[in-house]
């Protein structure tokens, strides 16, 4: 072959394969954007609230597609009723309507033509639907029919309003009462009132002659109304679409109804041509249930006030440059634990609502207070200088002594200890103002210690000779003999101190039981005595509680224990029972003996001698019964 006609071939050959290359290239390009526009028709359909399938040609009209709207209309998933099986979509039309239908379907001679049908289904819970199919035939090359394909749309409430026309006006009218539904017929453009039944009347909350004569403005909650405004100009532009929203009816005695409405704007209403239908079902007790389900999330249950939840919410949203200068309250209430244990967590929930009673009396409406913690709680002040946040810290202060002054009972006397910053500039961190007001409010705390507890072990103590049969004078008494039986022991002044303490609050956890026990005149129950031996434990747990009694604790705790191991709460046994607990024990036995109480009268000393003799080695301490007997009351 020829130089020249090998060249002339290579240039053919290259040509060529440019050709393919672009061809092959354009190829790609058309594959690609036909998959891009299957995936949006996918994606399309997807989203259409409605059902898309495509069918074939067959005996049975087998689908071959149906679109993810399948589930949402029928309960049944696509591939259910696209299978070979005896379920089909087409088995689900009610069997009265089913060969009609096909029977259309077959006569139908026009490749051309579309069809609109309704028609009920029944779907997978076994509730019945009424539904449109607007369908139009599949044709090929020659111009036959090889299937269909269409949409099909849930049109149930659509046919609901047409039997609620027919029952408000025909002779189905007692079912049109007696719907558990409240039902009614309104002209949209006036809202004058066309129909409505006794249920709506009921749910409202005013006779159906009322209604028929009243503007719905006037007992809708002003915040509402919009509501409607809204609905009617959507009901008409959208004709046979329905709406649903919730909205307050205002009662006679001013309480509110809250109902969820669904309205209609009816498409083919002859005689009314502007008619709304609505529905209505009473949600009032749901909304309520919802209202508190968010109450709870958001306050403490025992004082009403806000939440750590809600507080940190509203810290997120009010940190802002248009909040400044935003200032924040610290405070912890003094003694509160002392009082849980002397006094029981009543007492300490009583405390706490005083405590956030005098918070809500002194801060301002706009001012947010929570309970963030057992004692503590936070008040966040948006567009307050520091000056200001002080001066509401002196108010409650104040409030604090004027409760104290009008109290009954010293033990509530309130008493917070309060810490403020204040935020100036964006740039700082609100987190480090809370952490600065927290520590000016230890240090208050410090201050405020030592005159709180004090107070309190004052109240603590005249309140337990209050309760208890025990006087003033027994407590001195005991102070006297315990006092002149340690110097016989050759105990430590440190060690009289602290015995002088016992034998004054030894008794302390009787705060704790029932006035009625303690003042009972007859003998105890089995019950009642399990009452009256939890109090030294009560007594050691409120010893604790405080720096100025927590070296009694352990003393006050063992105070009824026995030398023979029989006593209680801890069954201790000789001198594995501390020293100052024995000494307090025949000291308090004798005294008790010797002195007249609500269910005894007293026994002679001389008896209350040989008593405390025929239990030493059992209940006391044998040596130191031998010197209390034989040193002190010998003299």
């Amino acid at each position: 072959m020829a130089t020249n006609e090998i060249d002339l071939l290579k240039s053919e050959l290259y040509n060529l394969k440019q050709q393919l290359a672009q061809d092959s290239s354009e190829r790609r390009q058309l594959d690609d954007a036909l998959l891009e526009s299957e995936r949006s028709k996918s994606l399309i359909v997807s989203n259409l609230l409605g059902l898309v399938y495509s069918c074939e040609n067959d005996a049975d009209w087998s689908m071959t597609y149906l679109s993810e709207g399948c589930y949402e209309l029928t309960g049944y998933k696509p591939n259910e009723l696209m299978a070979r099986t005896d379920l089909s979509y087409h088995g689900l039309i009610i069997p009265e309507y089913r060969e009609p239908l096909f029977e259309k379907w077959r006569s139908e001679t026009d490749p051309k033509a579309k069809s609109r049908d309704e028609y009920p289904i029944r779907i997978k819970s076994g509730e019945v639907k009424w539904v449109r199919e607007e369908s139009q035939r599949v044709v090929n090359r020659q111009g036959d029919t090889i299937g269909s394909e269409g949409f099909i749309t849930d049109i149930t409430e659509r046919k609901l309003v047409e039997e609620a026309l027919k029952l408000s006006e025909g002779r189905f009218r007692t079912i049109f009462e007696e719907s558990p539904l409240g039902i009614g017929l309104f002209d949209i453009r006036t809202s004058r009132t066309i129909q409505i039944n006794s249920k709506y009347a009921e749910i409202v909350g005013r006779p159906q002659e009322e209604l028929m004569q009243t503007d719905w403005e006037l007992i809708t909650n002003p915040e509402d109304i919009h509501k409607d405004y809204a609905v009617t100009r959507l009901l008409l532009a959208h004709r046979g679409q329905s709406f649903k929203f919730n909205k307050r009816y205002i009662k006679p005695d001013g309480s509110m109804a809250w109902v969820n409405l669904t309205c209609i704007g009816l498409e083919n209403a002859e005689d009314f041509k502007d008619v709304e239908l609505t529905m209505i079902e009473d949600i009032t007790e749901q909304k309520q249930r919802e209202e508190d389900i968010l109450y709870l999330n958001y306050h403490d249950i025992l004082t009403k006030l806000y939440n750590r939840t809600f507080f940190e919410e509203e810290l997120r949203r009010l940190d802002t440059e248009r909040q400044l200068p935003i200032s924040v309250i610290m405070g912890d209430i003094n003694g509160l634990k002392l009082v849980n244990d002397a006094f029981g967590h009543k007492a300490g929930d009583k405390l706490l609502n005083e405590i956030a009673k005098i918070l809500r009396l002194s801060c301002r409406n706009e001012d947010i207070i929570a309970r963030v913690g057992g004692d503590e709680f936070l008040i966040l002040l948006p567009l307050t200088s520091g000056e200001t946040a002080q001066n509401i810290c002196e108010r409650i202060y104040q409030e604090c002594e004027k409760f104290k002054e009008q109290s009954d009972r010293d033990i509530f006397h309130a008493s917070i200890a309060l810490g403020s910053a204040t935020k100036i500039e964006s740039s700082e961190s609100l987190d480090k103002i809370i952490k600065n007001a927290e520590e000016l409010m230890y240090r208050r705390k410090l201050l405020d210690r030592k005159s709180m507890r004090s107070s309190l072990i004052t109240s603590i103590k005249a309140t337990m000779f209050e309760k208890s049969h025990e006087t003033q004078e027994h407590a001195e008494r005991l102070v006297i003999l315990s006092n002149l039986l340690g110097r016989e022991l050759n105990l430590s002044g440190n060690l009289l101190n602290e015995l002088d303490l016992l034998a004054t609050l030894h008794d302390l956890g009787k705060v704790s039981v029932d006035d009625h026990i303690l003042t009972k005149a007859g003998a105890l129950t089995e019950e009642e005595w399990i009452e009256i031996r939890k109090h030294p434990e009560a007594g050691y747990r409120i010893a604790q509680s405080s720096p100025e009694l927590m070296p009694i604790a352990d003393y006050i705790l063992s105070h009824h224990e026995r030398w023979d191991g029989k006593g209680y709460p801890q069954g201790l046994a000789g001198e594995a029972i501390p020293l100052l607990s024995r000494i307090i024990s025949i000291v308090d036995a004798y005294d008790a003996m010797t002195e007249d109480r609500p269910y005894r009268k007293a026994m002679s000393k001389t008896a209350g001698i040989l008593e405390i003799r025929r239990n030493a080695g059992t209940q006391f301490d044998p040596h130191i019964a031998d010197i209390f007997l034989n040193r002190i009351l010998a003299d």
